[in-house]
């Protein structure tokens, strides 16, 4: 509840003292228990404030926003507690139910009024896993082990996966966000996207993948790890290889777009127009890398500023606030490189590759 984030919370668990004593020696973490206003959480989740606008940010380098804080919250918890029931209709319950069952389909919902709930459901549980906690930057399971059929989608409320084997062209991938934070273009005039997330292939920087947030009105595209294609094989984990080999596409390895839609009267086939005249076309990705580059250069990138300061905070070793509005001020860095890639470092060392 509150402002506090799910996963740093656990991972408080696993940190040693000087003594090598850790808190889970004396103490475990049973449950993860999410608590949301259904009265409030839709309007919410579209809120343009940021905590600091609340004077709820914990310091001051806390960038965080409202929406983002309440889908990790959502999506990371083990039991969800809708409170409020007696202030919604039950249309309006369903609808929150079913926007909370996308976001999160494998947790534990439980209605409730005056935060009334019976005690089993949120205590002696043995819900939580610490191993399960740490796979959640890959929240992608819809996506990784294959889409199930859609159940009818009632009330509007439907989600779907945008997959691509193509890179996104920064200016272009710019553009269509930018189109639906702002909902009065086709499709996003009718189509709500309420949450986005998942990895995105830039052709700008091959070496990187991005990690793309979409909540409520504000979205963040920020670098991550790096393309397993990218890794020597040797330093792959076990069982890693047959693990992607679905994901796998010569000559560009696990390269992808692999993004999760959720929202309201999605047109699946007007969106995914959108995002693949985002990408780099069959003619253009015959002709390779140097020439997406140079597309790149012409047009500009609208992420790189965010993208290089991302990347000399990881260097630095200092924590990163990756919720950023998407109207941020954009331009370009020039940074050292330490194992790390700016936008300009991946040209560079893709150019000497080939």
């Amino acid at each position: 509840t509150g402002v506090s984030e799910p996963m740093p919370v656990a991972e408080t668990f696993t940190f040693e003292d000087s003594t090598g004593l850790r808190l889970s020696n004396v103490a475990q973490i049973d449950t993860l228990v999410t608590v949301v206003d259904g009265s409030r959480f839709l309007s919410e989740l579209d809120s343009l404030e940021s905590l600091r606008e609340r004077n709820w940010h914990a310091d001051t380098e806390d960038q965080r926003t409202i929406s983002h804080l309440l889908c990790d919250q959502v999506e990371f918890a083990n039991v969800i507690v809708l409170n409020k029931c007696d202030l919604i209709s039950s249309a309006e319950k369903e609808k929150v139910k079913l926007l909370i069952r996308k976001m999160n389909p494998t947790a534990k919902l439980v209605e409730s009024e005056f935060s009334k709930v019976p005690l089993d459901h949120v205590l002696g549980t043995g819900l939580f896993s610490m191993s399960e906690a740490e796979k959640h930057e890959e929240w992608l399971r819809e996506a990784r082990i294959g889409e199930h059929t859609p159940e009818t989608e009632e009330y509007g409320i439907g989600s779907f996966t945008f997959r691509a084997i193509k890179p996104f062209y920064p200016h272009k991938l710019n553009e269509v966000l930018e189109a639906m934070l702002d909902k009065m273009q086709p499709p996003f005039d009718s189509s709500v996207i309420l949450r986005a997330k998942g990895f995105v292939w830039m052709a700008n920087c091959p070496q990187l993948q991005g990690e793309f947030s979409l909540a409520g009105n504000h979205f963040s595209l920020l670098p991550a790890n790096p393309w397993w294609a990218e890794i020597d094989e040797a330093d792959w984990p076990a069982n890693l290889k047959s693990d992607i080999a679905s994901l796998w596409h010569e000559p560009h390895g696990d390269r992808q777009q692999e993004i999760v839609i959720i929202g309201q009267s999605l047109d699946r086939d007007a969106i995914t127009q959108a995002l693949n005249e985002c990408l780099v076309s069959d003619s253009e990705m015959e002709m390779g890398q140097e020439s997406w580059y140079r597309t790149c250069e012409k047009f500009g990138d609208p992420f790189q500023e965010n993208w290089d300061a991302a990347i000399e905070e990881a260097m630095q070793g200092h924590d990163h606030g990756h919720d950023h509005s998407h109207d941020h001020g954009h331009g370009h860095g020039d940074h050292s490189n330490d194992n790390h890639h700016t936008k300009d470092e991946c040209k560079n060392d893709n150019v000497q590759h080939h």
